[in-house]
């Protein structure tokens, strides 16, 4: 009989493939890179989370010992011991989807504060290491006709080595979200998912979010290595704000006439200009201070798809 060791050592095996299966560098390289996380979460959330944990775990020995110790590193802590947090989480509490939201930004800030602790030792600290390291390539990667580089070019690179840790780990929360969002929807269509999928529209915010964002916020305007990390933090600590808002959109959009047509149109807003994220984040800060869903009552339900 099928214990489920099967399918952890097929989801081992595609993972790793998908990270490293393909030419570095090139478009569909890139693009399978993406779902490396995919296999872990549909063999998590339809076995559980020992099985899930234990495909991570064996692709990580497994790109250990046939690539290098630096990509089975690099693989168990982007990939398999994030995808095994959120569904254990996701297992733990699965009528609780804000649980998983602060999992996700807990997995996103880590590897932050974690290199701060780290490089905080060496002269510059963090902020000093990429500089250093990833700021003078880039910068002479955009020159003129006369072999000057253009001011607005070093501008801009300056602002993105600033904010290189937090652009990041966002991208990385955004991937990871997405994946398990597809596995649990794939699971779902065929009947194999262990739980329930979360309601965004329950998503409910501790106050404590509010506080932590504020932190966070104070740090940024402190001269130094505590700004650096400060600046970079903020992103993430408004991640949680982010989703919190975009959970109000869905529980007021669907008191409305036609809610498909507008979540449509507000995730075409999302992925075409981005800007939209930093109100729905600021939407869910007002949204974690007043409670405006707890005061109008429980959220409608949720469509049936």
């Amino acid at each position: 009989m099928n214990s489920g060791w099967l399918p952890v050592g097929a989801a081992a095996a595609t993972s790793a493939l998908l990270l490293f299966g393909a030419p570095a560098g090139s478009p569909g390289g890139m693009l399978l890179a993406v779902l490396a996380t995919l296999p872990l979460f549909l063999v998590g959330l339809s076995w559980g989370a020992f099985h899930g944990a234990a495909s991570g775990a064996a692709a990580t020995f497994a790109i250990l010992l046939s690539i290098s110790t630096t990509a089975g590193l690099y693989y168990g802590i982007v990939n398999a011991l994030p995808a095994a947090l959120l569904i254990w989480q996701a297992e733990r509490s699965p009528d609780r989807p804000d649980r998983l939201v602060i999992m996700l930004t807990a997995c996103a800030a880590a590897p932050i504060l974690a290199a701060a602790l780290y490089f905080g030792m060496q002269e510059g600290g963090l902020q000093g290491v990429i500089r250093g390291e990833l700021e003078p390539a880039l910068i002479d990667s955009v020159v003129d006709p006369a072999g000057n580089t253009p001011p607005q070019w070093r501008e801009f690179v300056e602002a993105v080595v600033g904010l290189l840790p937090a652009m990041a780990a966002m991208s990385w929360a955004m991937l990871i979200a997405i994946n398990g969002a597809l596995a649990q929807g794939v699971l779902r269509r065929f009947g194999k998912n262990r739980l329930p999928s979360p309601d965004i529209a329950s998503i409910r915010l501790p106050r404590v979010m509010v506080t932590v964002f504020a932190v966070t916020l104070v740090l940024a305007f402190l001269p130094g290595g505590l700004g650096f990390l400060g600046s970079n933090l903020v992103p993430v600590a408004a991640l949680p704000l982010f989703f919190g808002g975009l959970s109000l959109m869905h529980w007021s959009l669907r008191r409305s006439g036609s809610p498909g047509l507008w979540l449509g149109m507000l995730y075409v807003l999302l992925l075409v200009f981005g800007w939209p994220a930093v109100i729905l984040a600021l939407i869910g800060l007002l949204d974690a201070i007043f409670d405006f869903r707890g005061r109008a009552g429980p959220p409608p339900a949720a469509p049936m798809v």
